[in-house]
């Protein structure tokens, strides 16, 4: 029998969302599962996992430099522990999740260290990097048969037919040293994938999880192109929505098998009613007596035309809307058009049926003025009463977006080595932006062209903008849907929450860590 790993490596967490179960690693074991080969999760983004690492190696992992000579004798061991870990259990294809930031140089070296012992051996990347960074990757990490973008299940179907690499849909991969991109193929068999394995014998590592569970309503894919998201270019733009017969069946199975009532529905653009459809068929079951609890995403876009009212009855409790911005012009250039009355209105109606209403901004976007800063500002202050929390980032610039396929006509500049600098970059979300390394790309702002704007100008915009919204607009900063989620688990205010997590990864107490999560796993 043919023996399969899913292998994912941490490092260091950095956010609460580092520590919950993984859909993608449970729908692709079931897969695997399903045509009768053998399958194991080894999924590292655990605190048990984690506690394990002497602090020198959560020191190694976090730079930048691959094959460092400087790292430490705790890190190599750890490389080769892991190496002989693996080549003990006689694998025969590895399908490896790719972190933006801690995990990739160890999970990269490791893979290289692999081939170098089992020719053989067939790996393959999927994850958030290669989502963002696609070919690029094989700059510094050759080594992979295949770097699968997406959700990876059409990939992962063929690859247990043991169908030829060409055949592969989703896959980037080198021929003769050159880079090639198999057929594009839209994930469209949702309703009939198998139900997600998330029990200890197949998902090693999930006792150490934070028990907020994920599910999903489409194949999350994006109909909307924004020019800084790249989902279109990994998921497509073709929405398959699942039947919301199966999403309940789906929610029976993990309440039945693994006492899950806490989830986070991951769509980042949920198909048109969907929430309110799940909703009804959630209160016409009778789940919503049974204790659940959701957070979401949702669009002002699309999602006006939800019953929030119904949403709060059936369990969803917090809602997050990607707004970025409040300008007109911005929103145009970002193509967020939509009236700011209908915004307004849908997030007042939001927080009067009682869902926590969490809203992003992106600041400075390229182009970023004092004016559009100001415009932002006044009307934050107007909606400011239908808001609980703001999370608030500076741009990025990714691969696959279309900002990076034409910088200049965004005012952008990608530094000389943007492809490796972005390749190897550590986001640290937890952590103040004037902390970050500095970013490999640009942009105009202030009417300031981008090649003369350094990264501390940048800093100096977006660090201004926070201390607007939260010290003079007033409106709480910093807790995510799936914070709020936890908080309700937990039975705790969520900003204490979310400042308490916060605290713990970013000094790395993941014995307190432990203690939180074993604590949900009672409560749960």
């Amino acid at each position: 029998m043919e023996r399969y790993l899913i292998y994912n490596f941490l490092g260091r967490a950095n956010d609460l969302s580092d520590l919950l179960p993984s859909e993608r690693f449970a729908t692709i074991a079931g897969i695997i599962k399903s045509a009768g080969k053998y399958v194991e999760i080894w999924d590292g983004a655990n605190i048990d996992t984690l506690l394990s690492y002497p602090k020198a190696v959560i020191k190694d992992v976090e730079r930048r430099e691959f094959y460092d000579k400087n790292v430490s004798l705790q890190y190599r061991q750890l490389l080769k522990q892991e190496r002989e870990r693996i080549l003990g259990k006689d694998f025969d294809v590895i399908l490896v999740n790719l972190w933006r930031g801690t995990g990739f140089k160890f999970s990269v070296e490791l893979v290289n260290s692999l081939k170098e012992s089992k020719s053989n051996l067939k790996i393959y990347a999927f994850g958030q990097n290669v989502d963002r960074l696609r070919e690029y990757i094989y700059q510094v990490a050759p080594n992979f048969d295949g770097l699968i973008y997406g959700l990876g299940y059409n990939s992962v179907e063929e690859i247990v037919k043991g169908s030829a690499p060409e055949e592969i849909p989703n896959m980037i991969r080198l021929k003769n040293g050159k880079v090639v991109f198999n057929k594009q193929k839209v994930v469209d068999n949702v309703n009939y994938l198998p139900d997600g394995i998330y029990n200890e014998e197949i998902y090693k590592g999930i006792r150490g999880k934070f028990p907020i569970y994920p599910i999903s309503l489409s194949n999350e894919a994006c109909p909307f192109q924004c020019p800084f998201c790249m989902r279109p270019a990994s998921y497509g733009t073709v929405v398959v929505k699942k039947e919301i017969l199966r999403v309940i069946e789906e929610l029976k199975v993990l309440m039945r098998n693994y006492n899950a009532r806490y989830f986070r529905i991951k769509d980042s653009t949920p198909p048109y009613l969907a929430l309110t459809e799940l909703a009804r068929a959630i209160v016409k079951e009778g789940l919503h007596k049974q204790g659940l609890h959701f957070s979401a995403f949702s669009r002002i876009d699309v999602g006006g035309a939800e019953d929030f009212k119904l949403l709060k009855q059936a369990g969803i409790d917090a809602l997050f809307f990607g707004i970025e911005t409040l300008d007109d012009g911005n929103s145009r250039r970002i193509r967020k058009q939509y009236p700011y009355s209908r915004l307004k209105e849908i997030l007042e109606r939001a927080h009067n049926a009682g869902i926590f209403v969490i809203a992003s901004f992106m600041c400075p976007l390229p182009g970023e003025t004092r004016e559009s800063i100001l415009n932002t500002l006044v009307r934050l202050r107007e909606i400011k009463p239908y808001l609980d929390s703001v999370l608030i980032q500076p741009s990025g610039v990714y691969p696959s977006t279309e900002w990076h396929r034409t910088p200049q006509r965004y005012g952008i500049k990608l530094s000389p080595n943007y492809m490796i600098e972005a390749t190897v970059y550590p986001v640290k979300y937890i952590l103040p932006i004037r902390y970050w390394k500095p970013f490999p790309f640009t942009y105009e702002v202030m009417g300031k062209k981008a090649e003369k704007v350094k990264f501390k100008d940048i800093v100096k915009i977006f660090e201004y903008f926070v201390k607007k919204v939260v010290l003079d607009v007033g409106i709480p900063f910093g807790v995510q849907d799936y914070d709020f989620i936890g908080a309700t688990l937990m039975k705790e205010d969520p900003y204490k929450f979310t400042r308490k997590i916060i605290k713990i990864l970013t000094k790395c107490k993941y014995g307190v860590m432990k203690g939180i999560i074993d604590k949900a796993r009672e409560v749960n």
